[in-house]
């Protein structure tokens, strides 16, 4: 009896098992505003700058990119005043992450009115800036799930002599979404997301999504690719604030390093 077609198939169920997973995921991540839903409270923001509930919970804004200067956090914390006292719907999305923060929503409700969700709000306002999180506000109803392309900014034109690296039919990773990249670890993958930092090495150069260590994903490049880019132009100051898309494989002992390794894998989006 021929094994081949079995072994076949057998393999090709293993090779979409990880996609199947990362769907399932953004769908237990989607999580409908109840009638129920918890009422809370903002007290502020804790010493980190971020969100602080009058029980002491902390929380992180889902699709709120986390604040890279001084300049941002303060923009965030007073926007995020405006609500402070009142009564908001809480949704939590998942456990704490490492720095004890709750990923949630907020709704501020009114009789009459569909719930506002704060992170729009505040995006909106120019209180924060977004993460290209390919999940909705709210699920059901007549809240339709968009994807990463559709809520992303218009992308500039890939540097000279590169093409986009986000092909057809290829998801786009958010650069902070921890649980997406350690599933993808090992594969090749496209990653996007705000360039906080830039860190030079003897060997390597990363471009680093987070100032905070583990919060975020970092392009690896060695110091040869880096000496390229820097010769039509990239600088470690030009690239701050500035949105990546670059495809790689994600290795690392957490999963969050791409290792990048041709300036054909490099996108500006912004």
């Amino acid at each position: 009896m021929c094994l081949k077609p079995f072994l076949g198939l057998l393999l090709a169920l293993l090779a979409v098992g990880p996609f199947l997973a990362g769907t399932t995921l953004a769908a237990d991540a989607c999580a409908d505003l109840a009638e129920d839903s918890p009422v809370v409270r903002l007290s502020g923001v804790d010493a980190a700058g971020d969100p602080l509930l009058t029980d002491g919970r902390r929380l992180r804004l889902v699709g709120v990119a986390p604040r890279q200067d001084d300049g941002e956090a303060q923009r965030f914390e007073a926007g995020l005043g405006v609500w402070r006292g009142q009564d908001l719907a809480l949704v939590l999305l998942g456990p704490p992450d490492r720095w004890g923060r709750l990923p949630a929503r907020l709704f501020a409700r009114a009789e009459g009115q569909e719930p506002r969700n704060l992170a729009e709000r505040l995006i909106a306002e120019g209180a924060a800036l977004a993460l290209p999180e390919a999940r909705p506000a709210r699920c059901g109803g007549a809240a339709a799930v968009r994807t990463v392309r559709e809520t992303a900014p218009r992308r500039s034109a890939p540097m000279a002599g590169a093409s986009s690296p986000a092909v057809s039919g290829e998801s786009v990773l958010d650069s902070h979404d921890l649980a997406a990249l350690r599933a993808h670890q090992g594969r090749i993958v496209v990653v996007e997301g705000r360039v906080a930092s830039v860190g030079e090495r003897t060997q390597r150069a990363y471009l680093n999504f987070s100032r905070r260590r583990g919060e975020a994903a970092s392009i690896v490049l060695s110091k040869t690719l880096w000496r390229a880019l820097q010769d039509v132009g990239w600088t470690a100051s030009g690239l701050a604030g500035k949105r990546l898309r670059a495809r790689g494989v994600l290795s690392g002992r957490d999963g969050l390093l791409l290792d990048v390794t041709s300036m054909a894998a490099l996108e500006r989006v912004d």
